[in-house]
């Protein structure tokens, strides 16, 4: 039996491997990793711009290390690996293994955030960063 919310895992799964990651900062002991998003994502549906913009916020919460729901220490990890390949400047087939276990652990926590309540729960997620 389906129901109308059957979609939303696969869904974050694209979302999340539509976001980037690249180093910013003063000075390479300073450098920090920051999500963004791939591309133009104006021409997206409402609801996939919604969860792009949830999924920013979720990896901001992860960078901070929050231990609130639904950051997990599993999701604060692999973040930490890829921010740490990225730093030292790892082979490019790790740092895409990296990003693909990371982009999983950033749906998989988003799911669990959002998964009783989809459009409301995306939109407390990125109203809850705006504030």
């Amino acid at each position: 039996m389906t129901t109308t919310d059957d979609h939303w895992p696969i869904t974050l799964q694209r979302v999340a491997g539509a976001l980037d990651f690249e180093l910013a900062g003063a000075g390479r002991d300073r450098l920090e990793m920051r999500a963004k998003s791939r591309g133009d994502t104006s021409r997206l549906p409402a609801l996939v711009t919604l969860a792009m913009q949830a999924a920013l916020e979720v990896d901001r919460r992860v960078a901070a290390s929050e231990h609130e729901p639904p950051v997990d220490r599993k999701a604060i990890l692999a973040r930490k690996d890829l921010s740490r390949a990225m730093t030292e400047g790892a082979h490019s087939m790790l740092l895409t293994g990296y990003a693909t276990a990371y982009r999983l652990e950033l749906a998989r926590i988003l799911w669990a955030a959002i998964a009783d309540a989809p459009r409301r729960r995306l939109e407390e997620l990125v109203g809850a960063g705006v504030s």
